[in-house]
């Protein structure tokens, strides 16, 4: 279980590269029926395969950490944009974990994530996620 210890912690996903194939399909779905806004484009919800995705799963796999997946409830995410990704970039992404708390039997996990595209340095994406884990009993 995650405990105050672990703040800081840090989580790389380094050389995600944009699949041209996979942003057009995600836009597709977005768009269901409809034309797709901007072809060529990249979803900004394709933030999930790049940034979250990659990110997430070293967490979730760090047995230190240990969080039990069968316990975990979604709280809340934000995200931002400050520059646009393109098919083929290859973004650097990273989650930190900023805050453990305990309340009321469950633990709150705070954490913040940002995806890089290095050959600029421009920020493509920056998130925060709070994770509730119940307590096993």
């Amino acid at each position: 279980m995650p405990d105050k210890s672990h703040v800081g912690r840090r989580y790389m996903a380094s050389g995600q590269r944009i699949d041209p194939e996979s942003a057009q399909a995600m836009a597709q779905a977005i768009a269901g029926d409809g034309e797709i806004r901007e072809a060529g484009a990249v979803p900004p919800t394709f933030a999930a395969v790049y940034c979250l995705g990659p990110t997430l799963a070293k967490l979730f796999g760090d047995s230190e950490v240990g969080i039990d997946l069968a316990g975990l409830i979604h709280g809340e995410q934000s995200f931002e944009w400050p520059e646009q990704v393109h098919p083929g970039d290859v973004i650097d992404a990273t989650a930190e974990i900023t805050s453990v708390d305990t309340k009321r039997g469950m633990t709150f996990v705070r954490l913040a994530m940002e995806a890089i595209r290095p050959t600029d340095h421009a920020v493509v994406c920056r998130a925060t996620s709070l994770m509730i884990l119940r307590t096993p009993a």
